[in-house]
This record gives structure tokens, sequence and C-alpha cells, in this order.
């Protein structure tokens, strides 16, 4: 698997223009890694930034991958996506946000499963799918 590609404060407008498929949202007291964000973009590259350490604000990172500002997190679920995106709770202050093609793939499998084992295995399941699809 290929490593996270780190965004942060000083080289963010290097990743304006990342065609996002997926990404994960921790509030601030989320556990496992609060204030991170990762996004998979389509050709399967992933990107970490965090809002909560350092000096990214959140407007950066809604920069970086647009849906994100048109969300909107509540304690137990995604409460509001934009228009294309569907959300998904991980559990424990962490949240997964899908295109609405990519979810309609992957829904039925990563919600069989309760949310703290999707936290652990989202990143794959998106990877594997879009390896899939390119073939």
């Amino acid at each position: 698997m290929e490593d996270l590609i780190y965004i942060d404060e000083k080289n963010y407008r290097d990743f304006l223009n990342l065609n996002v498929i997926a990404f994960s949202f921790a509030h601030g007291g989320a556990q496992g890694s609060p204030g991170e964000i990762i996004v998979i973009a389509q050709d399967g590259r992933k990107y970490s930034m965090n809002y909560a350490y350092g000096y990214m604000t959140i407007e950066m990172c809604d920069e970086v991958c647009p849906p994100l500002k048109g969300c909107l997190f509540g304690f137990f679920e995604v409460e509001k996506t934009p228009n294309g995106w569907k959300g998904i709770s991980l559990g424990a202050g962490n949240f997964l946000v899908l295109a609405e093609s990519i979810y309609n793939q992957l829904s039925p499998d990563l919600l069989c499963v309760p949310p703290h084992i999707r936290y652990g295995r989202w990143m794959n399941m998106v990877i594997g799918y879009l390896r899939t699809a390119k073939d």
C-alpha cells in the first residue's frame, strides 16, 4: 500500500485540484487521529491533512477537498452531504464520505460490519475498488 501524502499549511495550494472520490473526517476529539482528514483521489493516491494540530485551518482543508465544505458531521452520523456524496459513520467521532458512484458499490460491504471495523478497513476497500474498476 502506498504511503500517505501529507498536506499542511505550507503546501496545501499544491493539492487544490485533486479528483476526490472518498474522504474521512475526524472531529477534534475523535478517537484514532483527532482532526485528521484523509482524502483518496480517483487515481488511488491518499492524502492526509489535520485541522486540529499544526496551523492548517478547516478552510484550507475545504479548499483541498471541496465536498467537505458541504458536510455536517454530528456526534453519531453524517447529518448532511452535498449532492452526489453519501456519508457513513466510522464510530467514535470519525466519518467517511464517498462519491455516490463508489458508495453504491461499497456500502453493502461497509455497512455489514460495525463502525469500529469499518474505521480500519475503509481505505483498503476504496483502493481495492478503484484498482478493480480500472481493470
